[in-house]
C-alpha cells in the first residue's frame, strides 16, 4: 500500500516557533543539549558566508585507496596541507573516534513520498539505528517550510516518534537549499564531529537561497553531508514516459545532491532497491568513524573575508605490501572563509 501521510494542524502552527537547540558540547557527558541558539545575524540569512575570527583552521577528512576502501592508521607525517596552493605546517593531528552530532533531514513533498512508495522512512530510520549510544541526533523535515520534528537527543525512540504523526504530504514544493543552509548555519555553533544525513529527490522549487549560495556554504562547512536520493527506481520505470527535458531535470537534481555532499567531504548515494540501504548505512558509519582531524595556522593569514581553497596530499604508500602503490586520496571540505578585519 502506498504510504499516505498528513500533517497535524497543531504541528503546522508550531513549526515556525521551533528552533534547533545548540546541541552537545565536547564536555557535556550525559547531560542534555544546551539551550536554544540565539537569533542568527541577518547577514547569514542573506547568504553571506559565516567566518570565525580565529587564526587556526581545523577540518576532518577521510582517506581512501584506489579501490575506495577506507584507510586507517596513518600518521601526521603522511599528510601535506596546502592553503591556496601554499604548503602549511600541520599543528594539530588526531585520528581518534569521538561522538557524533547528526541531523537526519528528509524531504516531505508529495513527489518524494509518491516516488519512494512504501519505503519512505526506511533510509532515515535505518541510518538512525546505526548511530551509537553516545551520538546526538535531531530530526528535520522540509517541504514548503523547514520543520524540526525532534531536537537533539540520544534516545532513538524519542528521535523518531514524530514520524508517526505524519499521514499525508501536504505540499508539492521543496526548499532543499534553504533547509540545508539553515541547518549548516546552526550546526556552526556546535563543537565536535558533525554530519547531515539527507534523504531527498535533489529538486528545489521555492528556496530563497540559490544553489550557488548553498554550495559555497557547503564547501566551507565543517559539517559533512551524506545524501541518499529518493525515487531512483520510480525514475527507472518512468524514464521512457518522460520528455528529454524532464530527464535532464532529474540528472540535474542528482548532480545537486552529489555536489553538495562532495563539497563537504561527504558522499551521495543513489539506490534503486531497499536491499542497498544496509550497505549505505554501513559505509557512512565507517566513514564517520574513520576520520582524521587536521589543523594549521595559515602561514600568511590574510583577513580579507575571502574563500581559501584547501588541498591535502597523502603519501602514496604500499600498505598491503603487494609491491604496488595504493593510490591514497583524501576527501575533505573544499576550503574556508578567512576572517575579515
Amino acid at each position: 500500500m502506498r504510504l499516505r501521510i498528513t500533517l497535524v494542524a497543531a504541528v503546522l502552527l508550531l513549526a515556525g516557533a521551533i528552533v534547533l537547540a545548540q546541541g552537545p558540547r565536547k564536555d557535556t557527558g550525559t547531560t542534555p543539549p544546551l539551550p536554544n541558539v540565539p537569533d542568527l545575524p541577518k547577514d547569514t540569512i542573506k547568504g553571506k558566508p559565516l567566518s570565525v575570527d580565529v587564526d587556526v583552521v581545523s577540518f576532518d577528512l577521510v582517506v581512501i585507496d584506489k579501490n575506495q576502501s577506507l584507510i586507517k592508521g596513518l600518521e601526521k607525517r603522511d599528510f601535506k596541507v596546502f592553503d591556496d596552493n601554499v604548503e602549511q605546517t600541520i599543528t594539530g593531528f588526531a585520528s581518534t573516534e569521538t561522538p557524533l552530532t547528526c541531523v537526519i533531514m528528509f524531504e516531505f513533498s508529495k513527489f518524494s513520498v509518491y516516488a519512494s512508495d512504501s519505503y519512505f522512512f526506511s533510509p532515515m530510520i535505518g541510518f538512525g539505528n546505526s548511530l551509537r549510544e553516545d551520538d546526538w541526533a535531531a530530526l528535520v523535515k522540509f517541504d514548503l517550510h523547514t520543520e524540526i520534528l525532534s531536537d537533539f537527543t540520544k534516545n532513538k525512540n524519542q528521535l523518531f516518534s514524530p514520524i508517526f504523526d505524519l499521514r499525508f504530504a501536504t505540499y508539492s514544493e521543496s526548499v532543499l537549499f534553504d533547509a540545508l543552509y539553515e541547518t549548516m548555519t546552526r550546526l556552526e555553533k556546535i563543537d565536535g564531529k558533525k554530519a547531515i544525513f539527507l534523504t531527498a529527490t535533489g529538486f528545489d522549487t521555492i528556496s530563497k537561497h540559490t544553489y550557488g549560495e548553498v554550495l559555497k556554504k557547503a564547501e566551507a562547512s565543517d559539517t559533512m553531508i551524506y545524501a541518499v536520493s529518493i525515487g531512483q527506481l520510480y525514475r527507472l520505470y518512468t524514464e521512457n514516459q518522460r520528455s528529454p527535458m524532464s530527464n535532464i531535470d532529474f540528472l540535474a537534481a542528482d548532480n545537486q545532491l552529489r555536489s553538495l555532499a562532495e563539497g563537504t567531504g561527504g558522499e551521495a548515494f543513489f539506490p534503486r532497491f531497499t536491499n542497498e540501504y544496509g550497505d549505505i548505512y554501513d559505509k557512512i558509519s565507517k566513514q564517520l568513524r574513520t576520520q582524521y582531524s587536521l589543523s594549521f595556522t595559515p602561514a600568511n593569514l590574510k583577513k580579507d573575508g575571502k574563500f581559501h581553497k584547501l588541498r591535502v596530499e597523502v603519501s602514496d604508500l604500499d600498505l598491503n605490501k603487494d609491491g604496488k602503490k595504493d593510490g591514497l586520496k583524501a576527501r575533505h571540505k573544499k576550503g574556508y572563509y578567512a576572517p575579515k578585519s
